[in-house]
């Protein structure tokens, strides 16, 4: 009886306490946008009572009395205490970003990490530059915008770009980044195909990266040193790049549609002499070839500009969808999309059509599963090209590479058109190269009626199982493949400059590939106490390629109707047979990785990969790449954390380590063979000689560098400096052909070093809910060098004539003869050196006697320069006021030079061909000018000089940007109009069309343009 009167004694004054009690509602949201804060922490100060803020942001918490101290914390904000006195109205409590990018969580290697606790050199790309680019190219969007990360753009719709991440480390072996796209480690393999046709093909080639559209990406993350790049061993010498796509939000379903609009058109022409000056040029050097009078040239005016008549503007639209959301077990996105983007150059263009699809589901509790895939086609039309050989006799070794430069050359005087509006196949100035009996060819004819077109069926997909043991100890299993479908037609008539001498010739080649990969992972984390935190990875990954190549071309057809189509129409006598090819490699790796941070200040990274490749030598497959990696979080130091307010984060990173490259051709340690014909006779010859030494390519690197935030996020700075040591170079050098039946072989010869440094700063000095200014700049240094070209050599000659590896110089370094100007009427050319035993004359090109042997020859060659810049920059600017926002983009490099090819034969004088404008001003008796005389038949040497190595120096407004985005309530979404202007001007004194050139040597490239793209988005 006593127990059941105290029971009910502590019951009623229990009863009675809860009436006492208190209850405050409220919501956490952002200061600056106003947007809730999920997750927020809301508690008493005397931490008895304490809630989390709900998906709305919401809270609500029991208090004994009032009045009542809150505190609020949350990360990534400043916490904020506060003092309650009724509760009868709901409270909205208010949290200041602490803006500082080191809160960032940031994708890495196999997982994610929080930005404090990096080791390594890590700059992520985020959504918001990605999705306000109007390029349909995912690699322009790098351009300007990455410190250490140099974009060399191909112009030509749908081409591949070089893209080169703190220089380039290999000669014959990749130096491509290795690309994780959603897990999958991407093979890049693309770009042209040999169409077996003597070196005609398909300029361009359409980019791997292609398959990827821009609107789906979430973020990029680039890692540059072997802290970040050593879980990926073997694959990750020259830099990781991971692409993240766009997932669902949990009970956040959208629908979005996008499309755009791009205007484009030649942002530069070449000057090259009109009609008028053509005629007097012919008169006046030429000895009056076609008889023109005084008054006809008068008459003859502007002419025909075949520039104008190749050169167009250019229609691009792009159509893109994405349905997305998701609850609490499942997480989706769909999108579709669609890019048709003429070219600038007639009947150029590219045309994608794609689907990607993100799905996960929790399938029970702690079990994950998921699968992505992308599927895409492309289809590019390009220009048909020629190596710069001699093909048919004609003057492609002059520097004619495709059908745009021949329009360069093509005599003004000349109509496109014929009288009844067909095409003009008669040219008086053309007596033998690209003419066939009183037929001659007509460039826009080459470009309209030539099929060059290469097509890729691309699928790319990874499926993932992911069991959570724990909330700390993950496993992870995934399967990834990578199918690629690529062929390339070409085919011309036999009117055109490149069928004409043998009546029309076609080839297809065809190249597929599949790559396979297998990853199994064990991921444990854990916070121990408040000072230590553990994270460790383990696991092993498998990936197979096997890549089948097919090839057939025949010549002579009756009949164009089928191109392509048809080639046994054909009968050429000397045509190849159909060739084919298949080739295997394998790559087993495993992986391991320990973080450690203690105390949130001083954070550890420990990384091992081994990785066994079948592309090297029997005893050589293993190569183990070890990296550590040290910061220090020197703003969370006691001495610090309390008295400068100022300071938002500071850390201090160092990394050292190993990493290797296996990206080269398959079976190249083993001695192959192939079919070949002597004497009419089929024969068997070697291939490739066997290097039974051939191994690992490595690089070891080291980083030391700092992040520094400043003033509540106001003031960023990231800086960097690096040295990279590639050793074992993998490189073609020469073979003794009686003893290994080639004139070359791959070995291990070499080192190359590369070191440099990188700056980025940030400014924000507008940081409100309805207005906000970022400002941003970078400028990055890079010094390439050979310091070791094998024992005993200096140099290496390259396969180019114009290149040579030269211990001490940078990859890709010019060689050739240094000009010392035209001899001039009062100048003693006995004295003078000569040139293929022929004495000079006034108004020929002078050039230096290296040697001093009174001769011009091969000896006197120098290096002129190279191909790498040695400074790139940018300046990235964003500014958005209530739903108006606007952006601009700056970039430009510094101390790269390229071989402009296509000048050299604008100022090679002729009788049949216009050239450029510069030679108006060439030397006579009169003009005592340095440049040289216009004689087709004076001495000429067949080496490149100085004067066609040029700068390619630039700086260039990249894009401007402007948008509007104008809410629907009736729908609750919005829709955003913009307008974007891109390349609108480019300062440099490059001659040519474009100072970015891919490759380093100028042939003819694909012009640059001017566009401009006008979009809505649609979203709800």
């Amino acid at each position: 009886m006593k127990r059941k009167f105290l029971v009910i004694i502590a019951s009623l004054f229990f009863e009675i306490g809860k009436l006492d009690a208190q209850t405050i509602s409220g919501k956490v949201v952002d200061s600056r946008t106003g947007e809730t804060i999920i997750g927020a922490t809301v508690y008493t100060a005397d931490k008895t009572k304490g809630v989390v803020t709900n998906y709305e942001g919401e809270f609500s918490i029991d208090v004994a009395k009032l009045p009542v101290k809150l505190n609020v914390s949350f990360t990534g904000y400043s916490a904020r205490s506060l003092i309650v006195y009724d509760d009868e109205e709901s409270v909205s409590i208010t949290l200041n970003e602490k803006r500082s990018f080191l809160n960032d969580v940031v994708v890495v290697g196999y997982g994610s990490q929080k930005r404090t606790q990096l080791t390594g050199a890590v700059t992520t790309l985020g959504k918001d530059i990605i999705s306000n680019s109007p390029s349909p190219s995912f690699e322009n969007i790098l351009t300007g915008t990455i410190p250490g990360v140099n974009v060399t753009t191909n112009s030509q719709p749908g081409a591949a770009s070089n893209i080169r991440i703190r220089g380039g480390n290999s000669v014959n072996a990749s130096n491509d980044p290795l690309y994780v796209i959603d897990g999958v480690i991407y093979y890049k393999e693309g770009g042209s195909l040999d169409s077996g046709v003597k070196g005609v093909g398909v300029e361009g080639g359409i980019s791997p990266l292609s398959l990827i559209n821009p609107n789906d990406i979430e973020s990029v993350e680039i890692l540059k040193d072997v802290s970040a790049t050593a879980i990926y061993g073997s694959r990750g010498a020259n830099g990781v790049i991971i692409v993240t796509t766009k997932k669902g939000e949990r009970d956040n379903a959208q629908i979005s549609y996008d499309y755009s609009l791009t205007i484009a058109n030649t942002s530069k022409k070449l000057d090259v002499l009109n009609a008028k000056q053509f005629a007097e040029f012919q008169k006046t050097y030429f000895y009056n070839k076609e008889g023109f009078s005084d008054e006809q040239i008068e008459a003859l005016g502007e002419g025909t500009d075949w520039q104008d008549a190749v050169l167009r503007t250019a229609i691009t639209n792009s159509h893109n969808i994405n349905i997305s959301g998701g609850d609490t077990k499942t997480r989706y996105s769909i999108s579709l999309n669609n890019v048709n983007q003429e070219g600038i150059v007639r009947n150029t263009g590219y045309l994608r059509k794609g689907g990607r699809l993100n799905f996960e589901r929790l399938v029970k509790p702690g079990l994950t599963a998921g699968v992505m895939a992308n599927v895409s086609r492309g289809e590019q039309q390009g220009l048909s090209s020629s190596s710069a050989v001699t093909y048919n006799g004609s003057p492609f070794q002059g520097g004619i590479t495709n059908s745009l430069v021949y329009a360069l050359i093509m005599p003004p005087t000349v109509s496109v058109y014929a009288s009844d509006g067909s095409y003009n196949f008669t040219n008086p100035y053309e007596y033998l190269y690209f003419k066939s009996g009183s037929t001659s060819a007509n460039p826009v004819h080459d470009l309209e009626s030539t099929t060059a077109k290469s097509i890729s069926d691309d699928i790319l997909g990874n499926m993932f199982l992911k069991y959570e043991i724990t909330p700390d100890f993950v496993l992870k299993a995934s399967l990834g493949f990578d199918v690629e479908n690529y062929t390339q037609n070409l085919y011309a008539p036999e009117n055109t400059a490149l069928g004409m001498a043998v009546g029309g010739i076609g080839s297809i080649v065809k190249r597929r590939l599949v790559a396979q990969q297998q990853e199994y992972t064990a991921d444990y984390s854990k916070q121990i106490n408040n000072a230590n935190f553990i994270n460790a990875l383990v696991g092993f990954t498998y990936q197979n390629t096997e890549k089948t190549n097919l090839m057939a071309w025949n010549y002579g057809f009756s009949n164009n109707s089928l191109g392509v189509y048809d080639l046994e129409a054909g009968n050429g006598i000397n045509a190849t047979k159909p060739i084919s090819s298949i080739s295997h490699s394998d790559l087993y790796s495993a992986i391991a990785r320990v973080n450690y941070t203690l105390l949130d200040r001083y954070n550890a990274t420990a990384t091992v990969r081994a990785d066994r490749s079948s592309k090297f030598a029997n005893g050589h497959n293993w190569g183990v790449f070890p990296s550590l990696g040290l910061s220090w979080n020197v703003d969370k130091e006691p001495f610090l954390d309390a008295k400068e307010k100022w300071l938002d984060g500071l850390k201090i990173r160092a990394s050292i380590g190993t990493v290797g490259n296996q990206e080269i051709g398959d079976n190249l340690s083993v001695q192959t063979y192939k079919k070949t014909s002597l004497s009419g006779t089929s024969v068997t010859t070697v291939s490739n000689a066997a290097n039974e030494d051939l191994k690992w390519e490595t690089t070891m690197s080291f980083n030391t560098g700092f992040d520094l935030s400043l003033f509540n996020g106001k003031w960023t700075f990231v800086g960097d400096w690096y040295y990279k040591k590639t050793n074992d170079l993998i490189l073609t050098v020469p073979s003794d052909v009686a003893l290994t039946g080639v004139s070359s072989y791959t070995a291990n010869i070499g080192n190359v070093v590369n070191r440099g440094f990188e700056f980025m700063v940030g400014y924000n000095p507008i940081h409100k809910r309805k207005q906000n200014l970022e400002l941003s700049a970078f400028v990055a240094y890079n010094h390439n060098e050979f310091t070791n070209i094998g024992e005993g050599r200096e140099y290496l000659d390259a396969d180019e004539s114009y290149y040579r590896h030269i211990k001490g110089e940078s990859v890709g370094t010019y060689f050739g003869l240094l000009f010392d100007g035209v001899v001039q009427s009062d100048e003693d050319v006995s004295a003078l050196p000569t040139i293929g035993g022929s004495t000079l004359e006034p108004g020929d090109a002078k050039f230096v006697d290296v040697d001093d042997d009174g001769k011009i020859t091969q000896n006197d060659r120098v290096e002129l320069g190279h191909s790498l810049p040695d400074y790139t920059f940018g300046f990235n600017s964003s500014y958005t006021w209530r739903r108006l926002d606007a952006s601009v983009v700056i970039q430009g490099t510094s101390g790269g030079s390229v071989y402009n090819m296509l000048r050299r034969r604008l100022e090679l004088a002729s009788d049949s061909y216009n050239v450029s404008v510069d030679l108006l001003n060439s030397w006579t008796a009169t003009n005592a000018s340095d440049v040289v005389a216009v004689s087709s038949v004076r001495p000429m040497t067949a080496y490149v000089d100085s004067r066609y190595i040029e700068s390619t120096d630039y700086i260039r407004l990249k894009t401007l940007s402007v948008g509007y985005t104008f809410p629907l309530r009736f729908i609750k979404g919005s829709i955003r109009l913009s307008a974007t202007a891109s390349n609108l001007f480019t300062i440099t004194g490059y001659s040519g069309y474009d100072p970015e050139v891919s490759g380093g040597v100028d042939k003819g490239n694909y012009p640059n343009s001017r566009s401009f793209t006008f979009g809505c988005k649609l979203s709800f």
